[in-house]
């Protein structure tokens, strides 16, 4: 039996499990300083920065967002032995990774919704935000929609990859977009264009930090340099920098808690058991206190015992019925819920919630 959460069930457990991971350092529970050592650590052990995705990518993104409780500590509450161990054992993982496997191909003619939804899962989180326009996890969503039932018959190990590697490009894209010129050497003109092809992708004047707006500060003080950049680069970086701004946007104003996006009063003991398998298969074990799975579950078992009355049907009918814009159809959780209290009400019974599978 469905209820309007019906759509989005594995879109909130994919989010929320994003928020628990199952590694050796608990990234919910490390401090500033944990975050900058294990960057240090995973940086002296690959060689090179820590790709999106990594293990000091992911703590320092939870650090930025503020998804730890020791965002603002200064010292280290993880021990230094630890961390270097969790540092190597990650660069390592991405070491085989690059060195020994052929980049990940995944089929947009043939993906299908749940291939789909695990693209965007895994680069969201490999990225710390909602993939832009033109990702591959976007494009995947754009084509799936055509054929939500078909599969590319790629495994998930696959298509965590193609997501890491397309996550890996995005960033790099955003890192060399400044640096395909000099801004040191950019004077007002071409300041002025990078303004207005930045506003014009963005609908909006370009906010404070995006690439146009350091470009106009750095003009300011030559203005009369010649950058010697040709139109087309600077439409591209325009682009490229106001698809970042308006991913990041999204994922400011997205729920810090993915179980927001589920109305709890009407989800069904069905929902709540595939939130809790979804989480339980990307964690590799069960949702922790607080997850979307637990929430869901305890909602769930809250209410089982609770006999309906007519008050508490009309409510979740008119919850459905704002949700939907219509009428909740026949057979769905709310006109079941109010025929059983119509029963209650006749012959004074004690039906429950959980007898219309919630």
């Amino acid at each position: 039996m469905s209820s309007m959460n019906a759509g989005h069930v594995f879109q909130v457990a994919h989010q929320d499990a994003s928020r628990f991971p199952a590694g050796q350092v608990n990234l919910k529970d490390i401090s500033e300083a944990d975050a900058r050592r294990l960057m240090s650590e995973e940086h002296k052990a690959l060689g090179y920065r820590p790709p999106p995705g990594s293990l000091a990518a992911q703590a320092q993104a939870a650090i930025a967002r503020h998804e730890t409780h020791r965002a603002e500590e200064h010292t280290l509450t993880v021990d230094a032995a630890k961390l270097r161990e969790a540092a190597i054992d990650d660069a390592q993982r991405i070491k085989e990774q690059r060195d020994s496997v052929a980049p990940a191909s995944v089929d947009l003619e043939s993906v299908g919704e749940s291939e789909a939804r695990k693209l965007m899962s895994d680069e969201h989180k490999a990225l710390g935000y909602r993939p832009p326009p033109g990702s591959l996890a976007a494009e995947a969503q754009a084509a799936a929609a055509k054929h939500p039932d078909a599969s590319s018959g790629v495994d998930t190990a696959t298509l965590a990859r193609a997501a890491l590697e397309d996550a890996s490009k995005i960033s790099s894209g955003a890192e060399n977009t400044s640096q395909q010129f000099n801004l040191k050497a950019v004077g007002e003109a071409d300041a002025r264009a990078l303004m207005s092809e930045e506003h014009r992708a963005l609908g909006y004047r370009p906010p404070p930090g995006s690439l146009a707006a350091t470009a106009q500060a750095e003009a300011a003080k030559h203005p009369d340099a010649k950058g010697n950049v040709d139109a087309a680069t600077l439409a591209q970086a325009a682009l490229q920098d106001a698809q970042r701004i308006e991913a990041q946007r999204a994922a400011a104003n997205a729920p810090a808690n993915p179980a927001e996006q589920l109305n709890l009063d009407t989800i069904s003991a069905d929902e709540a058991r595939t939130i809790q398998s979804e989480e339980h298969k990307i964690l590799g074990h069960r949702p922790p206190a607080g997850s979307a799975a637990a929430q869901a579950q305890r909602a769930v078992d809250s209410r089982a015992q609770v006999p309906l009355s007519k008050e508490m049907a009309a409510e979740l009918v008119s919850q459905e019925h704002k949700a939907r814009g219509h009428l909740p159809e026949s057979g769905t959780i709310a006109p079941v819920a109010q025929s059983l209290a119509d029963q209650n009400d006749r012959d004074g019974g004690g039906r429950s919630l959980g007898d219309v599978g919630m």
